[in-house]
């Protein structure tokens, strides 16, 4: 997996703390033939289902406008959970 641009960073970091909500991170991947982008959000009273849709439709909404990603991608949204956005164990 690969870490994404700063600049497409920044265009997911907006609509996503526009909602009041953290991005703890974003990625991407190859699979069957199409990029995904997973996006991760955090809020201290943490994260719903309901959540993650309003997230996705913003940023799909962002992105669908700047068209950052030239090919053909699936946007997953999620909370990055007890492992957090990088696979690695939480402190605290």
């Amino acid at each position: 997996m690969k870490t994404v641009s700063t600049a497409l960073h920044d265009q997911i970091a907006a609509p996503v703390e526009a909602l009041g909500f953290v991005l703890a991170g974003c990625e991407w991947h190859r699979q069957d033939g199409c990029v995904v982008l997973r996006v991760y959000i955090s809020h201290e009273s943490g994260i719903t289902l309901s959540d993650c849709a309003r997230v996705s439709h913003q940023v799909s909404a962002v992105l669908d406008v700047d068209e950052p990603i030239s090919e053909r991608y699936t946007l997953e949204v999620s909370s990055p959970g007890v492992l957090g956005a990088r696979g690695q164990k939480k402190e605290g």
